[in-house]
Formats: structure tokens, sequence, C-alpha cells
């Protein structure tokens, strides 16, 4: 599983980057072996203007499954990726569900 955090204008620090990669990890783990790469981007939507204006997006490749991608505004970095990341999480997991469900596949690794 490959993760790839894109910083648009944030500034995120070194601190806030490894708390994105372990609330990812902590979010996806169960799904490794289904997953082929997620992309993380975080921007800064209206500039110095303050507010809720910290936009996620989280963009999920499955493997072989499709794509799932998840957005999201906050206050903070590590606020709004993890409120995204979760909500990725259950979207993940809800179509694995789906397609073990309709299609037979095997979902092993889990």
């Amino acid at each position: 599983m490959e993760v790839y955090v894109l910083d648009r204008n944030v500034g995120i620090t070194p601190d806030q980057q490894e708390t994105v990669e372990r609330c990812l990890q902590f979010a996806f783990d169960r799904f490794s072996s289904q997953i082929r790469k997620i992309d993380v981007s975080v921007s800064d939507v209206n500039g110095p203007k303050g507010g809720d204006d910290l936009q996620c997006r989280i963009k999920i490749v499955l493997d072989g499954k499709g794509e799932i991608i998840v957005e999201g505004k906050g206050i903070s970095v590590e606020a709004v990726v993890s409120e995204v990341a979760d909500r990725a999480a259950m979207a993940v997991s809800r179509r694995l569900d789906r397609l073990r469900d309709s299609h037979g596949i095997s979902m092993s690794g889990q």
C-alpha cells in the first residue's frame, strides 16, 4: 500500500506529516492487502481569510476494485485528515462488503 501526501500551500510540518501517516495507517491497515495506493491532498482553499479553510481529499485505489474519493473541510491538518480518513475507511469497508456479497469475491487477508 503506497501512501502519497500532497501539501497544497498549507505548510505541513514534519510532525503533522508523521501524524497524517499514522492516521492513514490506522484507518487503512486492515485493508492494506486490498489497497494499491492512497493519495492525500491537503489544500488551503481560503488563503489567509481564516475559518474552516483546509480541504482534504483522499483517493483510494483498490486493487482491481476501482477507486474511492472522499473529501472534507476543517480547521487543522490533523483534524481534517482524521475525519476524512475515517469516512474513507468506512467507504472502503462498504465497497469490499458489497463486492464480497454480490460476487462471492474472497476477501482473504482481512
